[in-house]
């Protein structure tokens, strides 16, 4: 994304924009992760910048800047700034805008990957384009998703270069080098609530759990008889269900009910030393479409804290999420959630920062005989009356 932008289009003596001045230079201001503002031009004054909250008046930066300077806000998030410029001499005002990016280009680019960040975090997407009547960029890793169902919306390849912007914008969740929050690029504390709300902090937006609309394809039935899908693989051991007879007791029961089960996992029958329940039916192609019609036409899915779990709530399948390793107010609220006992350790993820690089990572007991007892200690008969009402 190049920072070359189109902004203010105010012309000379508009209250709005620049006020004339016998020494008058140019000024560029923009909202490209974080309110930008720039003095172009040769004059010997220096100038008073103030970026003002709209929303919240009484917090306002400000700080000297010579002709040929310019400045950023510290927060890259959404802030509805007020800019102004003042000739240090005189205190005199030369220019002035306000942010609105109604008829405007704004960029919103997702900077994970992650099948679950994607569909939690792109219904605020479509909010802010709603709230602000903006012609909304966005960049997502999965754009098939959504192509056709958002038509407001232009989609780009991550990585793609955007020119002529008012705005941008880049959801994620993000640290500093010392493992703590980075706040002026996350509004707030995001392991502290739901992994949906990162978004909508960023984009300024109330949150509220919303569906996004899933490109569905119009697929043949793919089975005439009633089916259960799960998802058994995790990018983390953590994450797994690390009880050893738990999926096989759930498995027995499905059958015992009438049902088939289905495997939409792309890891297959074991994946870094887990190994698949008997009896389940394997696919032997698994792509996104085909993960998406499995799930509109199944019973019900049962998965853990990944990405599949939450493409089955945005489908709209009932989902049993099964999951130790995170809060019950992390992921989606409209699921049937099985957590364990409140005298077993739990929510990791919730109170450190994940270490992607070491698979079997356990902060509070790696190492010991509580590893993982947050999943290991949820039992099979835990599931199972979990989900007995729904089939």
């Amino acid at each position: 994304m190049t920072d070359r932008a189109a902004v203010s289009d105010e012309q000379p003596g508009d209250p709005a924009g620049q006020i004339p001045s016998p020494f008058a230079p140019s000024f560029k201001c923009n909202f490209i992760n974080g309110a930008y503002l720039e003095i172009q031009g040769d004059s010997p004054n220096r100038y008073r910048v103030e970026f003002q909250d709209l929303d919240e008046p009484e917090y306002v930066l400000q700080c000297e800047v010579p002709a040929g300077g310019w400045v950023r806000s510290p927060q890259s998030y959404f802030v509805r700034w007020a800019i102004e410029v003042f000739e240090l001499s005189g205190n005199k005002p030369v220019f002035q805008h306000r942010y609105d990016c109604r008829e405007k280009r704004v960029y919103i680019g997702f900077e994970s990957s992650s099948l679950g960040d994607t569909l939690a975090w792109f219904p605020a997407v479509e909010q802010f384009r709603e709230q602000h009547g903006c012609r909304l960029i966005c960049s997502t890793f999965l754009n098939g998703l959504f192509k056709g169902n958002y038509p407001e919306i232009e989609f780009i390849e991550p990585g793609a270069i955007v020119e002529d912007l008012y705005a941008a914008y880049r959801i994620g969740v993000f640290y500093r080098e010392d493992g703590s929050y980075d706040y002026s690029k996350n509004y707030s504390a995001f392991r502290e609530h739901s992994i949906a709300r990162a978004a909508y902090d960023i984009l300024g937006l109330p949150y509220a759990e919303t569906k996004p609309r899933v490109k569905l394809k119009d697929l043949p039935l793919p089975m005439d008889k009633p089916y259960v899908c799960i998802g058994f693989h995790s990018t983390s051991q953590a994450k797994y269900w690390n009880n050893p007879k738990g999926w096989d007791e759930v498995v027995r029961f499905l059958h015992y009910k009438g049902y088939k089960v289905v495997l939409l996992s792309r890891e297959g029958k074991e994946y870094m030393g887990n190994r698949i329940p008997q009896g389940i039916k394997l696919l032997p192609e698994i792509t996104l479409d085909i993960m998406v019609n499995y799930l509109q036409h199944a019973s019900m899915f049962i998965g853990i804290g990944s990405g599949l779990s939450w493409l089955s709530w945005a489908v709209g399948c009932r989902t049993c999420l099964i999951s130790g390793f995170s809060y019950p107010y992390t992921e989606m609220q409209d699921c049937i959630r099985v957590f364990p006992r409140a005298d077993i350790c739990s929510g990791c993820f919730n109170r450190f920062r994940l270490d992607p690089n070491d698979w079997n990572w356990c902060p509070d007991h790696k190492g010991t005989p509580r590893m993982f007892e947050c999943s290991r200690l949820i039992s099979g008969r835990q599931v199972i009356e979990a989900i007995r009402p729904f089939l």
